[in-house]
């Protein structure tokens, strides 16, 4: 049996990675004034632009904070989804969505 190791990991999991840190957040929120960023009401969900699933990191770029109606309203429209996206490429660039350890592949 081979004992775990006990240094620190280099790069986190590809699992941890899509997940946001509680400075990022804390960081979203200030950027976004604690509101959502489609109806303008009180935000409390902060929702990947470019969706886990596709790739996107927990990154201060590829977050956006949305109350809870739009934030469903997005994952079922997929045209309101693009919308954002298209809006974090134009404000970060086409890479807004990855992490350091992405680029450095």
């Amino acid at each position: 049996m081979i004992p775990k190791p006990k240094h620190k990991r280099r790069k986190p999991k590809r699992s941890k990675r899509g997940e946001f840190s509680k400075k990022t957040i804390e960081a979203i929120y200030k950027r976004d004034a604690g509101l959502c960023q489609i109806c303008a009401s009180k935000g409390h969900e902060i929702h990947h632009c470019k969706f886990k699933s596709q790739g996107g990191r927990g990154v201060y770029q590829n977050g956006l904070l949305l109350c809870s109606n739009c934030h469903t309203k997005v994952h079922q429209s997929f045209e309101l989804a693009e919308k954002l996206r298209e809006r974090m490429m134009s404000r970060y660039g086409a890479d807004y969505f990855r992490d350091r350890w992405d680029l450095n592949d």
